[in-house]
């Protein structure tokens, strides 16, 4: 078990404490012990005050391991450390408290986390989740740290809850054509580690030609897709993963873009082939639908530069966008819907944030 201290004094600092637990779920371990959000002023300069809390967390990593992955998460949630840094606003600050009840000090590590018992900032949250919990070198619980602290800094707590994120094992990101899905796997993927699981797109055959011919080719382009979409789940998941999964499609679409494609003659054999192999295939614990406009598409299909997108319509876009929306309400998946319409995610570190906290709070 560690104990963490996190604090956020830039922006929106309960999203930036809600986005570190998530990571930390996703990074290091378990959280299996959560304190509530308390408000403080900032300590050894002047600045907006913080939001603190304190984190029990089940870990399989040593020490110096989950620091450095502390350090990755203040880097993914923009927080930019300097060697003459001192005391500065940050939208997020990590620290370890305690390991078990190891003494370690290193150049780089020190554990018991050095003068903690002079700020209420973080003894306050850490008797919440561990008021028995005795300081290695100290001797004293927490509980005991709070009663003798010299720190008169107010501490006031505030209603703001944080969630315990679930550690989602098969994540799936839909939506509309050029919505942005396979960049915001990336994404996902950077931030919470695991494995990418890519759709083999440009392998159908008759894509191109579809485009073309929608009537004559709307069949066969939906039945290569299917069968890859098949084909790569099985031999994936026929391999040995522990790390989270994270897709950028899901069987379902397959479903839903037929039903937008096909004759009612077609889609109804279709359908039943579907459902006939869908059955023993993994289903993702969790899909990311991705809204966006339809001009907004339609810039995105032109920046990407496929020559067969080119004359995609914007009829045929609001159709598909239409067909994901009744899938959604109609599907027995757990869908969490993201808009980002009016966002730039690929370019704006900032605008995935919210998405980010979005999918933790799915």
């Amino acid at each position: 078990m560690v104990y963490l201290s996190l604090g956020s004094n830039m922006g929106d600092r309960q999203m930036f404490l809600q986005l570190a637990i998530g990571l930390i779920t996703y990074r290091i371990g378990r959280v299996k012990q959560l304190s509530s959000v308390v408000e403080t002023p900032a300590w050894g300069f002047e600045g907006d005050a913080f939001y603190n809390a304190c984190v029990g967390v089940e870990t399989a990593l040593n020490p110096q391991d989950v620091l450095n992955e502390l350090l990755a998460i203040e880097s993914l949630l923009g927080r930019e450390r300097k060697k003459a840094e001192g005391y500065q606003a940050r939208t997020i600050d990590l620290d370890i408290l305690f390991y078990e009840d190891k003494v370690i000090n290193t150049e780089h590590l020190n554990i018991p986390h050095p003068r903690m018992e002079k700020r209420n900032f973080v003894l306050a949250p850490l008797a919440e989740i561990a008021p028995d919990f005795k300081h290695p070198v100290l001797k004293q619980s927490i509980r005991q740290l709070v009663a003798d602290s010299q720190d008169k800094a107010n501490v006031t707590s505030l209603k703001d809850e944080l969630m315990l994120p679930k550690r989602q094992q098969f994540v799936a990101i839909e939506g509309n054509i050029a919505v942005g899905k396979t960049s915001f796997t990336q994404l996902l993927q950077a931030a919470v580690g695991g494995t990418l699981l890519h759709e083999n797109f440009f392998d159908n055959p008759y894509l191109a030609d579809f485009y073309q011919d929608p009537e004559t080719y709307a069949l066969k382009v939906e039945t290569a897709f299917l069968e890859e979409r098949i084909h790569q789940l099985t031999t994936f998941f026929s391999q040995k993963n522990t790390r989270p999964v994270i897709a950028d499609f899901s069987l379902e679409k397959s479903l839903l873009f037929a039903r937008q494609n096909l004759s009612a003659r077609d889609f109804d054999a279709y359908k039943k082939q579907y459902l006939k192999v869908n059955e023993g295939l993994p289903q993702p614990d969790l899909v990311l639908f991705l809204l966006q406009s339809v001009p907004q598409l339609q810039k995105n299909i032109e920046k990407r530069g496929r020559d067969f997108e080119q004359d995609i319509s914007d009829d045929y876009l609001q159709k598909i966008e239409t067909g994901y929306l009744q899938w959604k309400e109609n599907s027995t998946l757990n869908i969490c819907e993201l808009n980002t319409k009016g966002i730039d995610f690929i370019e704006d570190p900032e605008d995935f944030f919210p998405l980010l906290y979005a999918f933790f709070c799915a």
